[in-house]
């Protein structure tokens, strides 16, 4: 059996899952996105969702 994949879900219109916050404003630019991914291809994960 192979090990199991673990993946992300990429905001598309922000971060609106922890609402607003002085520590996390809502950005779904460009570069945020895109350090996301690496941040979470640099921790394990295989696969990048776009909804």
């Amino acid at each position: 059996m192979s090990a199991p994949r673990y993946g992300i879900w990429v905001s598309v219109g922000g971060n609106f899952g922890p609402l607003k916050t002085l520590d996390e404003p809502i950005d779904a630019s460009y570069e945020r996105t895109r350090s996301l991914v690496f941040r979470s291809r640099s921790l394990g994960y295989v696969v990048t969702l776009v909804a």
